[in-house]
Formats: C-alpha cells, structure tokens, sequence
C-alpha cells in the first residue's frame, strides 16, 4: 500500500492538491494547523503552521514549506521560490514578525516537505544548512516522498481506516482503472466500506460525527488515487464516474447521519466538490477538441447504434459538468466558473454539429440527457441553439416514427436496439413503442421554449402514430430524497402521471404546465437535502448518474406565458380568485406555512393554486428567488401587487 501511495504523490502538483492533502494528514497526527496556504497572500516562506505535541511529547509549532517533485542542487539556491530562500524567510521575517503571541514561547520545529525525493546534491546543501541553523528552540527536518507516505499510511490508511479488505479492492481497481469498459466495482466496493454502509448496504450509519469526518478524509484521499491513476492511464472518463458516485453516496451518509449543517462535515466534503471539478474540467480539456471535429467518435465506434449510444452519454456527461459548474458559480458567485460552465456550453453546441445522429435518440430514456443539454443551454444565454437542437429532434423523431426505424425505443436494452437495427423479423415493434417518457417531456420543452410549430408539428403526427403508447412523467415526493443519491430513485419513491394528455397547441400545454404547477401531483413541493444546503446540480448529477428521471421543475419553471391568461383560466375555484385571496392576506413577508394557516388551507398542495397564478403574474415575488425550494423562503408582494391590492380596496 505504501507503494501505491508514493505513486499517487509523485502524481500530486504542489499548488491545489499536495497543499489540500497535507492537512487531513496533520489532524490525523493531532498536529492543529492554524494557518494554510493561500493564493496571492504573502506568506513569509510558510505554506501550512499546525501546533502540536513532537516524537518527545513537547507542545511544538510547526512550519511546512511544501515542494512538489524530486528536488536537486538547482531547486536549492535558484530563483525566488528556492528553498534556501524559502527557509531564510522563514528565520528572518516569519519567526519575528508572523507568530502569534499565544506560541511565541514555544519550540519551533521546520518542515520541508516534497512529493518527490531529495538528490544527492540537495543533500549535502540542507545537512549544512541545518547544522548552521539549528539551535535551541529551533529544529529542522526535511520529509520526502517515502516519509510523506509513510506517515499517510500509519495515519490515514491504517488497519482502522483502511482494512485489508479495502485495500483490496483499492489494488485491483487501480490495475483496471485503464481499461474502457472497466465498471469500476471494486472502487465502488471501496466506497461502501469507507462510508460505513456494512454489509454492503447503506443502512448503517455513521456512529458520531468524528467518525462520519474521518471517512470523509480517507474517502477523499482513496478517490484523490483514483483519479491520478485514471490521469496517468489515459482515462479521465473513469475519473469522472468515480467522482460522481463519490459525491452522491457520500452525500448520502451525510444526510442519512443528520450532517448535512455540520460545519466540519460539510468542509471535509467540500474537499470532494473540489476533486470532482479539477477533475472534470481536465476531462473537458481533454475531449473539447475531439467534440469540435465532425464525426470524431466513429473513430472509436463503428456501429451506428453504440455510437448514437456513446454520442447521448457523451451529451449528458458533458451538460452535467456544464451545470454543476454553472449553478455552483451562481451560488458562490464565482464568475469565473459561470464562464467556463459558458465554454462549456458552447462545446456541447460544437458537439451536436459535429456528430449529426445526436437529432437520432436511441432510447427513450435519453430524454433526460437531451433536457440537461437543453437546460445548459438555456441556462448560458444559448436559447437559441437550444431551439435548433429541439426542432431537430422532433423532425427526426417524426421520421423515425413514420418510416418505423430509428426511433427511441422504450428499453434500455443493447441488445434490443440491435436486434432492432439488423434483424427486424423478430421484433415486437409495439412493445418497443409501449411506453414514452420522451414525447410528452420533449413536447413540454417546446412549449416552453416557444417552439409553437414545432410542438404541433410533433403532436399532430405522433398522437396518432403512437396511439397505443402510454406517454408519461414522473415527479419526486418527499421520499425521493432517501433514494436518489444511492441509485434510481423512481421505482421506490415519486409519482407517474399516466396517460399524460398532450394537447394539440402549445399554448394549451404552456397552460396546463402552469395548473400542474399550481396542483403539484404530489402532496408537498419537493425540495432535497442538496437544494437545501446550496448544491441543487448534485439533483442533475444524481439524475444522470442513476438514470432517474429529472425533476419536471427543472423546465417547467422556465414556461412562458401572459400572466393575464393565466388570471383567465377557468378551474374548480377560479383563479382570479385566488389571487385576490392571496395579494389580501399577504402582510410583509411571510413563509408558505403562515400564508396557508392565513388562507386557511389544510394541505400545501393547494396553496400552490394561490401562489403559482400570482407569482406567474408578477403580483407576488420570493425574498429568495435563486432558491424556489429554500426553507427560509418568503413571499411578498410586488408594486404591481400593491397597486392591485388598493384598487380592490378602492371597490370595496
């Protein structure tokens, strides 16, 4: 093990990862940094200060200066970040000026510390410099890459940590992590250990806090080799997959061990977002140019149904990336990442030019990679390239239909969609069109996106091509939560609308979005343990990794139409209705449940009836209007409202 650690060192680069390391390895040594590494900070020579107790039991403040890589004659006295230089300003300015009063008084031990070896040269120059500098109350002691690794095993991948079982699956991951049809099962294997699932199942949870943390740190540092092995085989897309599952099982352990407000449990986490986005945006760098360039995957994929398969995973992984990055960058308002989530996008634009069978679904699952495209799109300012992508997609979807080939199927099945292809005598053609999720969600996304012609152009054909197919939606409830972050959550949890009706113009489905809104099929609007805590992308993440069906209000919210026709719709209770109710009862700002105990309502689902109509219409606004599903979310009223409001008292 302690072989396959130094490996994955000599990997690290010094700025990001081998910094981002060494302080999981010093709390496992009760050695307390208080000071780590920052970017643009000047920094006296010292990337990382930690007290604590040395071999001899003294209380003792340690300075790491951190180096990536073997380290010669060069790299001692060369240049402003040699490490002689390095080491003088950490005795000329750092010791006098930087220390703060509460360990001015004790010993002070500095470390110099590389991924790396030390040569031979370098050798003889830190023996003098040590014997020329040490002095009482002042040590020096330099750790290279065996020392590191040593010390990462006693104390991070040790017997309790990392059973031989673990480190088992560990090894024959990493011999296969090259391989392109590797599944990845001993990593997952891995992963159920380190996160105290137990006989492989996630039922048992974390016992404290210390323990959920720790997992976090060893999780953190297996999957950190992972992906440095998948880097230097060749196949970053492993990398990814395993970050992924990563951060949903972890999640899970968090919520499932009522951590997800801990602040020390939620840093040992970020820790894993960090890996899963330097990670993807290598993979990005790696594939953009292969996406640019027409038909560059049928170099690797010479039958047409594993390359339109390959193609579709390919717009799901690559809109993922592109919408953890963007939603992450507008909830921490990081510009930086919102534009490369941009560049992104517009790769994706590239990729569905580049490789024209991505118009062509194979499967009808694969609606739920088209709307994470749509949605990126969308979402980076790109309407209008998504537009394009849908009018393609539903003129192929009618060809397919009408000639009976190339259609999406309702399978999941490789085998199905080549029989399908080569040998057709033996097909059931009308279990292969039973069900559809891919109509009516493709159907919805051009009502929303204004797409009138094209949305007619789908139904009037297809409604009466596909007569015996049960189109349908599913929607996540309360319970989704507990499944969707372990694998797909829609046979345990959610509800199908089915037969869902599709009307035959696009402004009566615009208005029928807006009802379903209004009337949730489910009790209470779901909102999930990621949402809550900020990270709304791992949902998408989750959705694809897992193949559950995306939540419908991803692109439902984005529906447009007139609030006024909105205020007209006929229902049980007539709409216009509500809305005064509502904009009457609403004093400042106030929560869904004090306006439903005000409206005197006794189920959620029908507050949405009186809010949705008002919200849609501009006469009330959320105080959190990034976060729908936020617990600290108020409503309130618009000038608008206000205006409304005075003129129904005026009446009165």
């Amino acid at each position: 093990m302690r072989l396959v650690i130094r490996e994955y060192l000599g990997m690290l680069k010094e700025s990001g990862e081998f910094d981002a390391l060494l302080p999981d390895l010093l709390l496992a040594m009760n050695l307390v940094p208080v000071s780590k590494p920052q970017v643009g900070v000047r920094q006296a020579g010292v990337d990382i200060a930690a007290v604590g107790n040395d071999d001899a039991g003294q209380k003792t403040l340690w300075l790491f200066l951190l180096k990536r890589g073997d380290l010669g004659r060069r790299d001692w006295d060369t240049g402003s970040q040699s490490v002689r230089q390095s080491l003088d300003e950490v005795k000329d300015v750092y010791l006098r000026n930087h220390v703060a009063p509460e360990h001015a008084e004790l010993p002070v031990k500095i470390v110099v510390a590389t991924t790396g070896d030390f040569k031979q040269d370098f050798e003889q120059n830190r023996v003098g410099y040590t014997d020329a500098n040490t002095q009482p109350g002042r040590a020096y002691e330099f750790w290279n890459g065996d020392r590191v690794a040593a010390l990462l095993e006693k104390h991070l991948f040790n017997e309790y940590a990392l059973p031989p079982e673990a480190r088992s699956h560990l090894r024959r991951a990493l011999s296969l992590i090259g391989e392109p049809d590797y599944d990845l099962e001993h990593y997952f294997d891995l992963l159920k250990i380190l996160l105290n699932w137990g006989e492989s199942k996630p039922d048992k949870k974390a016992k404290n806090k210390r323990e959920c943390h720790r997992s976090l740190v060893t999780t953190g540092l297996a999957l950190g080799v992972v992906c440095r092995w998948a880097d230097q085989e060749g196949n970053l897309r492993n990398a990814v997959i395993a970050c992924e599952r990563t951060l949903l099982w972890a999640w899970n352990a968090i919520r499932d061990g009522d951590f997800a407000r801990d602040k020390k449990i939620l840093t040992g986490y970020m820790r894993l977002i960090d890996l899963y986005f330097r990670t993807t945006v290598e993979y990005f760098n790696k594939v953009q140019d292969h996406l640019h360039t027409r038909d560059s995957l049928t170099r690797y994929y010479s039958e047409s149904a594993l390359l339109t398969e390959r193609v579709f995973e390919e717009i799901g992984r690559i809109s993922c990336i592109g919408l953890s990055h963007f939603l992450w960058g507008a909830e921490t308002k990081d510009q930086n990442r919102i534009e490369g989530a941009r560049a992104v996008a517009d790769t994706l634009n590239a990729f569905l030019h580049s490789h024209r069978c991505s118009g062509s679904p194979c499967y009808d699952g694969q609606v739920a990679d088209i709307s994470l495209g749509l949605l990126l799109l969308v979402l980076a300012g790109r309407r209008e390239d998504a537009k394009a992508w849908l009018r393609e997609l539903i003129g192929r979807l009618n060809f397919g239909f009408r000639v009976g080939r190339w259609f999406p199927l309702s399978t999941d099945s490789f085998d199905d969609l080549v029989a399908f292809e080569i040998d057709r005598q033996d097909v059931d053609m009308a279990k292969l069109k039973e069900t559809s999720w891919m109509i009516p969600i493709i159907a919805q996304w051009a009502a929303v996106l204004g797409e009138d012609q094209a949305y007619v152009n789908l139904v009037a054909f297809l409604k009466d091509a596909l007569k015996g197919t049960c189109f349908q939606i599913w929607y996540p409830d309360q319970k989704t939560d507990d499944f969707m972050y372990l694998g797909p959550a829609q046979w345990d949890s959610g509800i199908s609308e089915a037969p869902v009706d599709v009307p035959s113009e696009a402004e009566e489905m615009r208005k029928k979005i807006i009802r379903t809104r209004a009337e949730s099929p489910v009790k209470e609007p779901f909102e999930s343990s990621a949402s809550k805590a900020g990270l709304v992308w791992l949902d998408l993440l989750a959705s694809r990794h897992f193949r559950t069906p995306i939540d419908p209000a991803f692109w439902q919210c984005l529906v447009d139409i007139k609030p006024d026709e909105v205020l007209q719709e006929p229902e049980k209770t007539n709409a216009s209705e509500k809305v005064k109710a509502l904009i009457s009862a609403l004093k400042g700002e106030m929560s869904r449940n004090d306006v439903q105990a005000t409206l005197g309502l006794g189920n959620g689902r029908h507050l949405n009836s009186y809010l949705q109509p008002a919200l849609d219409a501009g006469l009330v606004e959320m105080t959190i209007p990034g976060k729908p599903r936020s617990s600290k979310q108020r409503y309130r009223l618009t000038d608008k409202g206000r205006k409304l409001l005075d003129e129904h008292e005026r009446a009165k």
